[in-house]
Parts: C-alpha cells; structure tokens; sequence
C-alpha cells in the first residue's frame, strides 16, 4: 500500500493537515500550512514557497491539494495551488488573463477555470 493511502486510511476526509514535512538532504522542515504562500508543480516535485523560501518534495500537486483546507487552497493554474490568505489583489493582465498579485508582490498567472474557482470562493 502506498504511503499516501496509508495517510488517507489514517485520517479522516474531512480534516486536512496542518503541516507539511518536506526532507531535504539529512534536514526535515515542517511547514505550517498557515505560512504557504503557494505550492507551484515542478515535474515530479513540487516546489512550496513558504516566508521567501522554497522548498522541493517530491508528491504530485493534485495529491498534496487533496490534503489541504480547500476553503484556503485554490488550484489557480494547473500547475499553481494559491494560499488565499496571501492574495492581495487580482489584475487583468491580457483579454482573458489574470494575474494574482500576492501581498509580498509576487505574481501568479490564473487561468480561466481557476479564476472562477477563486471568484465562488472569495
């Protein structure tokens, strides 16, 4: 059985994690879910930008979004999943393109589908 059945098996659907652990060399991080800013796919990685840093684990982004409050992460891209506590403001960037502007003024690309994800939610 694969380890991330075996964590579903464990805890209940209903209640999401508060923490991610991500292993980088002999060092273990736990990050709390409360400090992502947002997690972006890189591959088979993904790469979670937490206070000015990144950190890399490798699990797929659909996997790691079904472990998260799905009333703070939003998939905004298929590739980015959005802490909504960090955005600040939504602009038009082209005719049907948005950029989310995060309070630390970084900018991530929305796509249609995730734009009305983000909409119903806020």
């Amino acid at each position: 059985m694969p380890r991330l059945e075996i964590l579903r098996a464990a805890r209940p659907a209903s209640e999401t994690v508060e923490r991610v652990l991500v292993r980088e060399g002999t060092k273990v991080f736990v990050i709390p879910t409360e400090k992502i800013d947002y997690i972006e796919a890189q591959d088979d990685y993904v790469s979670i930008r937490s206070e000015g840093t990144s950190h890399l684990k490798k699990q797929r982004l659909s996997d790691l979004q079904s472990l998260l409050d799905p009333k703070k992460f939003v998939r905004i891209h298929r590739s980015i999943i959005l802490n909504v506590d960090r955005l600040a403001r939504l602009e038009l960037y082209a005719k049907d393109s948005r950029m989310a502007i995060l309070k630390d003024g970084t900018k991530l690309q929305v796509s249609r589908s995730g734009y009305d994800v983000l909409k119903e939610l806020l």
